[in-house]
């Protein structure tokens, strides 16, 4: 079941990393391996990072990255995945996840009322009046079950950037090990001339983080996927 996830994952990662090749450090992988690892374990988020990073780290339209390099690259996708194992741990998201699911409950028990209620006034079954209903109906449990996970944005955004911070800098600093005459060196000048592009990173990943996330994990819970609480 793990090897199938962390193919599924991977391939996502690739898929979109490829499609968007043209935008320079803005990708959907690392949202990808925190929402691996959220919903499944650290296992799965860890072997979609490994997994996805031996792959674009040799076939990359900008050219193969070196072994060493390779290395500082997968052990900062990996911050990504031990921040969705720990996000998931964390009490504040284990009570706005066990919210959002007895309110979804909650609603829908309160749509079927109201289903039955307009049965019960004889709408005809192709009537105008039924088809908005449904569509209230429709929007009105969409709203519902993405709103409280809205509440956890601003905790995945912060940890977004928090761990695209870690990561820029680990790979900046990896960038140049070899390169400088100190590790001194080679920090200051990799993150000096990384700026700009851990700038789109960052903020790109806050943005994903914030927005992509919290719809995928509400999406999980519709349609009935089991996460992971056990420790991996």
């Amino acid at each position: 079941m793990k090897v199938a996830l962390i193919a599924v994952f991977t391939a996502l990662s690739l898929g979109t990393n490829y499609a968007m090749i043209d935008l320079w450090n803005i990708k959907l992988m690392d949202a990808l391996i925190f929402i691996a690892a959220f919903l499944f374990g650290i296992r799965v988020g860890l072997g979609s990072a490994i997994s996805t990073w031996i792959v674009y780290g040799f076939i990359n339209p900008y050219g193969q990255a070196d072994p060493i390099l390779l290395v500082f690259l997968i052990t900062g996708e990996c911050f990504y995945a031990i921040a969705g194992t720990l996000v998931r741990r964390a009490s504040v998201t284990r009570d706005l996840l066990s919210r959002g699911r007895s309110i979804h409950t909650e609603e829908l028990s309160g749509m079927k009322a109201v289903a039955i209620r307009q049965s019960g006034r004889g709408f005809r079954k192709y009537s105008l009046g039924n088809y908005a209903q449904v569509i209230r109906i429709y929007f009105r449990r969409v709203y519902v079950a993405i709103l409280p996970y809205g509440r956890l944005s601003l905790i995945f955004g912060l940890i977004g950037f928090q761990a695209t911070f870690a990561y820029d800098v680990l790979t900046n600093f990896g960038s140049w090990v070899f390169k400088t005459n100190s590790l001194y060196q080679a920090f200051i000048i990799g993150n000096i001339t990384g700026v700009p592009f851990a700038i789109l990173h960052e903020s790109s990943n806050i943005v994903f983080f914030a927005i992509v996330v919290p719809l995928a994990i509400a999406t999980s819970h519709r349609a009935g996927l089991v996460v992971q609480d056990q420790a991996q």
